[in-house]
Parts: structure tokens; sequence; C-alpha cells
């Protein structure tokens, strides 16, 4: 089950995570409750992020999840003050284009008031296009990642083979699939960094073992 898991919603209080799962549980959905705080991305270094609660279900169990609680946050009224009385078509199309990124709550009123204005559903599905050629083309990798990931391979560092291991072969977990984070230029400049990486890391290992062997 643990390969066939996807993040539903992350929270950072215990009275947002109990709503989650109260839902959930009433669903009949089965879920797993994790944290950010046991899993390490080397990609984060230095950002200082603040663990969060993650809650997964089955990638079958998704579209199930999020329409479960779509359906609970509708039965609160939208405040009059909510940046989505306020948003464009194009916007309100771009949320439910993409709304894996958003909150359910948002997502739902997104939803409601997208079907009160008559948006196009054309528009809504032009989004969703966008969004998984996205997903399949990957993002190009930053000239920072690439400089810092050059620098600890060639001094045999671990960090440099997670980093261009990253680069090369980390993927994205979504509901509708695996895939690459990285586009494929960016991984082809990674292939490089990871042999480096890997053969210096070996040259320092043999290295200390017979700097010990003749001290």
């Amino acid at each position: 089950m643990e390969s066939d898991l996807v993040e539903l919603s992350r929270c950072r209080d215990g009275e947002s995570v109990s709503e989650t799962t109260d839902i959930l549980d009433s669903a009949n959905i089965s879920y797993r409750v994790g944290s950010t705080a046991s899993n390490f991305d080397i990609t984060s270094i230095g950002t200082g992020s603040n663990p969060e609660v993650i809650i997964s279900v089955r990638r079958a169990d998704y579209n199930a999840a999020r329409s479960a609680m779509e359906e609970e946050y509708l039965k609160t009224n939208l405040p009059d003050d909510h940046y989505l009385s306020t948003s464009s078509d194009d916007e309100l199309a771009d949320i439910l284009g993409k709304p894996e990124e958003w909150s359910s709550f948002d997502v739902a009123h997104a939803r409601k008031i997208a079907k009160d204005r008559g948006i196009d559903e054309s528009l809504i599905q032009l989004k969703k296009s966008q969004r998984m050629e996205q997903l399949q083309r990957g993002k190009p990798v930053s000239k920072t990642l690439l400089l810092v990931g050059w620098f600890f391979s060639l001094i045999g560092g671990l960090i440099g083979i997670g980093i261009a291991w990253s680069i090369c072969f980390m993927k994205e977990k979504t509901p509708e699939g695996d895939f690459f984070t990285y586009d494929v230029e960016s991984r082809e400049r990674g292939r490089p960094m990871f042999q480096v990486a890997c053969l210096m890391a070996t040259i320092v290992i043999l290295v200390r073992i017979y700097v010990t062997l003749i001290a």
C-alpha cells in the first residue's frame, strides 16, 4: 500500500487533522497520517520549512476522498470577504484545473461559484490539460542546485550523491501517477554529476581505509 499512497492534505494543527480524518472515517476511506519531520528531501536544504502533518490515501481513493471533503466543506458558507468571491473566471478555472494544489474548502466553493456563473467547462479542461503537460514535462533544475550538487560531488560527499540522485530519479507522486520531478534536459545534466559523485565518494572511502590500515 505504501507505494500506492498519495498526499491528500497537509495540516499544521490538531484540529485540522481531526477534521480531515473524521470526514475520511465517515466515508469509510482508509488513510495514513505522517509528518514532514520524518521525511528528508535533499532539495529542500536551507528552506527552513516547519514540519507539517501529511494525510495520505490510496491513489484509487483520492477522488472519493476529495469529494467527501468538498461535500462537507460546502456546509460552511463562504465568508463575504473571501478572495474567491472576487476571483475572475480564469482564476476559478485555474483552481478547478489544479485542485490538488488547493484546499478542499477552496475547491468546493470555487466549483459552486463556477457553476453559478456558468463558466465554460472547456476552460477548466484546458487548465487540466496544461497541468498534465507540466507534470509530464517536469521542471528545469535551478542553477543553484546544480552548483551545490557539483561542489559536493567533487569533494566526495554523500550530499553530492543525494542531490545528483534527486535530479536524475526523483518523482512526484500525484493522483494521476508518478512523474519525474525534473525535465529530460535536467536529468541528463544530472547523470554525469551522479557518476562523478559516486566515483569521488568511492575514492574518498578507499583513501580513508588505506590511511587507517597504514596508521
